[in-house]
C-alpha cells in the first residue's frame, strides 16, 4: 500500500497556511510514516507509507559511531533526560544540519536566514527562511525531517550580512571599538553591542568624539542595540596563596630558582618550565644586566616572541641567549622591561636565593628530605658556584621544581607532570658525573631548568635537563634525573659573548 504525502499546493488549496505543515512529519501519517504495522482480522499486515516529493534533494544524512561521541551523548542524557538512542539522533541531526546549511546557502541564498538547534523543545532543528518553500526539497530528503521545523522570518542571512558589513564600517569595528555589530540568527537581526567598559576607559583619554558612540543608519526591523556585559576571565588575575608558592609568587619577589615559567608555543598552547638561577653580566655589551636562567630546550622549536609568564604575568622574554645540546642546555633570558626587572629583582634585597618548598615524606618525596617544615616557603641562599670537577658521587643535593598537574593545581597550567606529583623541593644524592650531573632525585615534566644546589655549602650546581626514564605522577623508587652543570653553562655563555666582552655569573650576594 503506497500513499503519497499531500503536496504544498494541495495544502494551500485546502487552506493550510501553517509553514511547518509543509514539512512531512510523524504527527500526520498522510505526510509521513516509516513502517506501519496494521492488525487486521487477527493478522499482522505490514505496509510501507513513504513520502515521495516531486524533486527531493540529495541525502544529507551521515550516521555517527556512538563510541566517538560518548561524552556528548552523556551530556544530552543527563541534561535532557533522554535515552542514548535519542541523544544520538540529536547529534546526527546536528551533523546533518551543517550539510543542509551548505545546500541552502548554495541554492537558496536569497531566502535562507540561518538555523539553530532547539534542545529544550525536543532536539528540533529550526531553519529560518524568508520563503519556506525554498528549503522544502532539501528538508524532505533528510531521514529525520520530522524534527526539522521551518520558521518564516523577514530578513535573509544575506541581508543581515550586508547590514553587518555596512555598520562595521560606520562604527569603526575592531579590537578597540566601543561598538561591535554581530549577526543574531535566532533574532533575525544585527545586534550592535556596546562595550561600556571601553567607553568609560576612553573618556578623559581620547577625544569626546572617540568616547561617544558613532552613529550608524539602521532599519529597526533589521538592527537593534544592546549593552554587552563584560565576562569575568577565568585566568586574567594572578592566584595569591599569601606567600611565595612555586606556581604563584607574583606578589612575593624576588625572582628565584624554582618558580614556574609558562611559555607560549607556536600553536597557542602553553608549556611549563622552571627558573634556575638569577644571573648578571658584567662589562661589555651587557654591563650590569640581570638574566633568568632556565633550560634551553624549553624554548626549542618556539619561534614566537610572546613573553614568558609566571602566574599569568609577563616576566621575561620568550627568547634570549640559548642552546639545546646537553650538557649545553640553557637559556639566559632578560626581563621584558626595566620596570619588570626592578619589581622582580632590582628592588629586592635578597637576589641570590632559590625557593625551598618542602615535601617531607610520603609517596611524593623521600622521607629524609632535609629542607624544613612541610609545605612552607623558605629561601635558600646561594653564595658560590661549584664546578663540575668538584661535584662528587654520593654528595647530598637538592632541587626545586614546579612541574604540576591540573588534577592537583587546577588554577595553574598543567605541565604534564601527572596527577599526584607535587611542586616543591626534593633532596637526594649525586650518583655520578660525566658531562653532566646524574642524581637519584625525583623530577617530572615542567621541572626542566630548575636549580640543583647544595645546602651544605650554599652552592649552585646545575639546572635540570631531564631523565633517562619515562615517568609521570608521584615519585617512585629508582629515580634517575640529569642536570646540566652551571660551570659548563657559564663558561659557554661567556665564551659566546667574548667579542662583546660580557661575562656571565650567578648572583651570589644579596645585592649582587
Amino acid at each position: 500500500m503506497k500513499i503519497s504525502w499531500i503536496s504544498p499546493r494541495a495544502n494551500a488549496a485546502a487552506g493550510l497556511n501553517d509553514v511547518e505543515s509543509l514539512i512531512p512529519n510523524e504527527e500526520n501519517p498522510l505526510r509521513f510514516a516509516r513502517n506501519l504495522g496494521v492488525v487486521a482480522a487477527g493478522l499482522l499486515v505490514t505496509a510501507t507509507i513513504t513520502a515521495v516529493p516531486a524533486s527531493a534533494g540529495p541525502s544529507l544524512h551521515t550516521e555517527i559511531d556512538p563510541s566517538t561521541v560518548k561524552e556528548s551523548i552523556a551530556y544530552l542524557v543527563k541534561t535532557y533526560h533522554v535515552s542514548e538512542q535519542e541523544a544520538l539522533r540529536r547529534l546526527e541531526l546536528q551533523n546533518d544540519a551543517a550539510k543542509l546549511e551548505q545546500a541552502l546557502k548554495r541554492e537558496a541564498a536569497g531566502e535562507y536566514a540561518g538555523m539553530w538547534l532547539d534542545q529544550e523543545a525536543g532536539g528540533k532543528l529550526v531553519v529560518a527562511m524568508t520563503k519556506p518553500a525554498a528549503a522544502q526539497r532539501h528538508i524532505v530528503a533528510m531521514p529525520d525531517r520530522a524534527n526539522v521545523k521551518v520558521r518564516t522570518v523577514r530578513n535573509s542571512l544575506a541581508t543581515l550580512r550586508s547590514a553587518y558589513d555596512r555598520i562595521s564600517k560606520q562604527v569603526g569595528a575592531g579590537p578597540d571599538a566601543v561598538l561591535l555589530p554581530a549577526v543574531s540568527e535566532t533574532e533575525n537581526r544585527v545586534v550592535v553591542w556596546e562595550r561600556a567598559w571601553l567607553k568609560e576607559r576612553k573618556v578623559g583619554v581620547a577625544s569626546e568624539a572617540q568616547a561617544e558612540n558613532r552613529t550608524f543608519d539602521a532599519d529597526p526591523g533589521v538592527v537593534t542595540t544592546r549593552t554587552l556585559t563584560k565576562p569575568t576571565p577565568y585566568s586574567a588575575d594572578p592566584v595569591d596563596w599569601g606567600f611565595c608558592h612555586p606556581l604563584y609568587c607574583t606578589n612575593y619577589g624576588p625572582m628565584r630558582g624554582g618558580l614556574r615559567l609558562d611559555l607560549t608555543r607556536d600553536n597557542g598552547t602553553v608549556g611549563g618550565c622552571t627558573s634556575g638561577f638569577n644571573l648578571r653580566t658584567t662589562g661589555g655589551a651587557f654591563p650590569g644586566v640581570p638574566w633568568v636562567l632556565t633550560a634551553g630546550h624549553c624554548m626549542a622549536t618556539k619561534t614566537n616572541n610572546v613573553p614568558t609568564q609566571h602566574n599569568r604575568q609577563p616576566v621575561v622574554n620568550q627568547h634570549g641567549i640559548e642552546k639545546n645540546a646537553y650538557p649545553y642546555d640553557y637559556a639566559a633570558v632578560q626581563y621584558v622591561d626595566a620596570a619588570t626587572a626592578n619589581r622582580w629583582l632590582e628592588s629586592q634585597s635578597n637576589r641570590n636565593v632559590v625557593l625551598k618548598y618542602c615535601r617531607n615524606g610520603g609517596l611524593d618525596s623521600d622521607a629524609d628530605t632535609p629542607c624544613g617544615p612541610e609545605a612552607t616557603s623558605q629561601n635558600q641562599e646561594i653564595t658560590k658556584v661549584t664546578p663540575l670537577s668538584e661535584i662528587k658521587a654520593g654528595m647530598v643535593v637538592c632541587a626545586s621544581g614546579s612541574g604540576s598537574s591540573a588534577a592537583n593545581y587546577p588554577d595553574s597550567v598543567d605541565s604534564g607532570a601527572g596527577a599526584g606529583y607535587l611542586v616543591g623541593t626534593r633532596c637526594g644524592k649525586v650518583l655520578s658525573t660525566d658531562v653532566g650531573i646524574n642524581t637519584d632525585l625525583c623530577a617530572r615534566a615542567g621541572d626542566s631548568g630548575g636549580p640543583l644546589f647544595s645546602q651544605v655549602d650554599k652552592a649552585a650546581l646545575g639546572i635540570l635537563e631531564g631523565s633517562q626514564q619515562s615517568r609521570s605522577g608521584a615519585c617512585q623508587a629508582g629515580e634517575l634525573n640529569n642536570y646540566s652543570p652551571i660551570s659548563t653553562i657559564l663558561e659557554d655563555l661567556s665564551a659566546r659573548q667574548a667579542s662583546g666582552g660580557s661575562v656571565f655569573n650567578v648572583i651570589t650576594t644579596p645585592q649582587g
